[in-house]
């Protein structure tokens, strides 16, 4: 049986390809623009792998012209799709510490740039950010003019994929650490120095320049796609190093998504409140944020037992 969450989504797909607005379906369901996004590229991207969709690829599905322009085989593909879902359904794999441990040896040993490729791994990790978020940051971010770590910082406005500012936390050793080698290397390759290689401020790099490069040591490209008023934007650059490192530690299901969720899970281990994991991860709505948590709920039955 699908769940009505799955039901909404798949109906908020059909009301997009009928040319029906983000903004518009958005404010049928009374979610935000961003969740309907990610509800209908959730349903295409699950259609694209277990049903196929003639004429698009994975790459196409997070372009709504060209889910338009294909609407006819998302419809069909909707009709031959039979989702294993259910209201227990897992919320997907979350890492332990032999696994992130396993991953960062694997990272280090087989990356085609370990230093680098550590550090995207461990942000991840440590941030719940988003590939595109993490490819807009800049040095700045990061690091104070002294050169020491902004522990306390903020994902920027024009950073953010809800375009919302939001707290931005450096706090993890291994992420700092893995965050400062690559710095170090970068400064050793001279990439992004600039005019601040002469002074001692930021390490001597540009607090303009990306916090992360690619290998040859130029800022990811981000383009811009959508239709009129509704600009969106892909970093292709960042989502494929990432699928390469996922790809290169070997664990099955390992993804982005799946990074975050466990990220959220700590959090929740932690204490913190579900609207503070949101707010950590950027998310506003909470069933999105209850979506990322593992299933904890247990028979009623059972927590009621010796109350007093």
């Amino acid at each position: 049986m699908e769940s009505d969450s799955h039901l909404k989504s798949i109906a908020m797909l059909k009301d997009v390809i009928a040319g029906k607005t983000y903004d518009a379906v958005a404010a049928e369901h009374g979610v935000t623009r961003t969740a309907v996004e990610r509800r209908i590229k959730g349903v295409a991207l699950k259609l694209s792998r277990e049903v196929g969709i003639d004429g698009l690829n994975e790459d196409g599905l997070a372009f709504v012209q060209r889910l338009r322009k294909c609407g006819a085989s998302v419809l069909s593909a909707l009709e031959r799709y039979t989702p294993t879902l259910s209201r227990d359904s897992p919320a997907g794999r979350i890492l332990t510490d032999q696994d992130i441990e396993l991953a960062a040896r694997r990272t280090r040993a087989r990356g085609s740039c370990p230093r680098r490729d550590i550090a995207l791994f461990y942000m991840l990790l440590s941030t719940g950010a988003r590939p595109l978020e993490i490819a807009r940051l800049e040095v700045r971010d990061y690091l104070c003019i002294d050169g020491s770590v902004r522990e306390e910082s903020v994902m920027r406005a024009e950073v953010a994929i809800n375009r919302h500012a939001r707290p931005l936390f450096f706090a993890s050793h291994k992420a700092i650490c893995s965050i400062d080698d690559y710095l170090a290397d970068r400064l050793r390759h001279d990439f992004g120095t600039g005019a601040a290689a002469a002074t001692a401020c930021y390490r001597g790099l540009d607090p303009y320049s990306r916090l992360f490069l690619t290998e040859a040591g130029t800022p990811f490209d981000i383009v811009s796609y959508g239709e009129a008023g509704q600009t969106r934007f892909l970093c292709r650059g960042i989502l494929d190093t990432y699928r390469k490192i996922f790809r290169r530690i070997g664990i099955e299901g390992l993804s982005a998504l799946n990074v975050r969720r466990t990220v959220a899970a700590r959090l929740l281990e932690r204490g913190a409140a579900e609207d503070q994991i949101g707010e950590v991860l950027g998310i506003s709505e909470l069933k999105s944020v209850r979506d990322l948590l593992p299933n904890v709920r247990r028979p009623l039955h059972l927590v009621v037992r010796e109350l007093v």
